[in-house]
C-alpha cells in the first residue's frame, strides 16, 4: 500500500509504505501509536511521515508495538527509543526467539530473507540487521489491553513464531493481524512464511474467525473486508492442511534454529 490515511471514530489511521510492509501509526488527540516498527531502515519513513503529514516529531509516538521479531516488524523500535525515547510493547517471551547461540544464526538468516523479500519487490538493498533483543518496557500477556490505548486488545495467536500477537479493537470492529494472514495481490490470500507451529496456526486461526473482526489490517498487501470474504478463514484452513511446496520447505529450513522452535520440537504436533 501507499502512504494513505482513514478517519475512525477516535482516530486517524495512517499507512507508511515501508521497505517491506505496510507500517500503521495511529493519531490520537493524546498521541500516536505505532503498530511495528517496520525493518531498521523504515526509521527514516517514520520520522520524514510524522514531519511532512503530521507536523511533529516521532517522540509524539507514546508506544510502538511489537507483533513479533522478524526483521520487518521489530527492526526499528529499539532505534526509535534510543532517539526519540519511545517505550515498546511486546509479548512477555519476546526475547526468548533471537537468544542463544541457535537464536542469533536464526536472526542473521532472518535479515538475509528480509533482504531477499525486498529485492523480489524491486526495492533497492538497504540494511536491514538489528539489535535482535526487544526487552520490552510494557510486556504484554493474552488478553491484555495496551498502555496508554486501552480501546486496543491484545490476543497472542502463535503458528508463524511463538510469541505473535493481534490487536482488536472492539468499538471499530477492527483487527490488526500482523502477518497473520498475507494479502499477497487482490483476492489472493496466502499464510506467512514460515508456519512453524501449524496445529497453532490452526488454533489462532480458528479464534480471529470466532471474533469476526470486519476489518483486517495485515502487514502485508491490502486492507481485508471480511464480509467480501465469507469463506476466508476456511480457505486458510485448507492451505494450512496441504502439503508444504518445495520453496516452503526451504524456507522452512531456514527458519529453525530459535532455541524456543527446539524446547517446541518436544512436542512433536507442534513441529510440523
Amino acid at each position: 500500500m501507499e502512504n494513505c490515511r482513514f478517519t475512525f471514530a477516535d482516530f486517524t489511521l495512517h499507512v507508511i509504505k515501508g521497505y517491506i510492509c505496510n507500517i500503521f501509526l495511529l493519531e490520537y488527540p493524546h498521541g500516536l501509536l505505532l503498530l511495528d516498527s517496520g525493518s531498521i531502515n523504515d526509521v527514516k519513513r517514520i520520522e520524514k511521515y510524522c514531519l511532512k503529514y503530521l507536523g511533529c516529531s516521532p517522540s509524539k509516538i507514546k508506544l510502538t508495538i511489537v507483533s513479533h521479531m522478524h526483521p520487518d516488524h521489530s527492526g526499528g523500535a529499539n532505534t526509535l527509543r534510543e532517539k526519540y525515547h519511545i517505550p515498546i510493547t511486546a509479548y512477555h517471551t519476546i526475547d526468548n526467539w533471537y537468544s542463544g547461540i541457535g537464536g542469533r544464526l536464526q536472526h542473521k538468516l532472518d535479515c538475509l530473507m528480509a533482504q531477499s523479500v525486498a529485492h523480489k519487490q524491486h526495492r533497492r538493498l538497504e540494511k536491514t540487521l538489528f539489535n535482535p533483543l526487544i526487552n520490552p518496557d510494557y510486556p504484554l500477556y493474552d488478553g491484555d489491553f495496551l498502555p496508554f490505548f486501552p480501546d486496543w486488545q491484545v490476543l497472542h495467536v502463535p503458528g508463524h513464531t511463538l510469541h505473535d500477537i493481534a490487536l482488536f479493537n472492539k468499538k471499530e470492529n477492527i483487527m490488526y493481524i500482523a502477518d497473520i494472514i498475507v494479502n499477497l495481490k487482490k483476492d489472493k490470500f496466502v499464510l506467512p512464511l514460515p508456519v512453524l507451529f501449524r496445529d497453532k496456526m490452526s488454533a489462532s486461526l480458528k479464534r480471529l474467525e470466532n471474533i469476526g473482526a470486519s476489518l483486517l489490517l495485515p502487514a502485508h498487501g491490502s486492507f481485508i473486508k471480511t464480509d467480501e470474504y465469507p469463506n476466508l478463514y476456511s480457505d486458510m484452513q485448507k492451505l494450512l492442511s496441504k502439503p508444504p511446496s518445495n520453496f516452503e520447505r526451504r524456507i522452512y529450513l531456514l527458519s529453525i534454529y530459535s532455541p524456543e522452535i527446539w524446547k517446541e520440537k518436544k512436542q512433536p504436533h507442534n513441529f510440523k
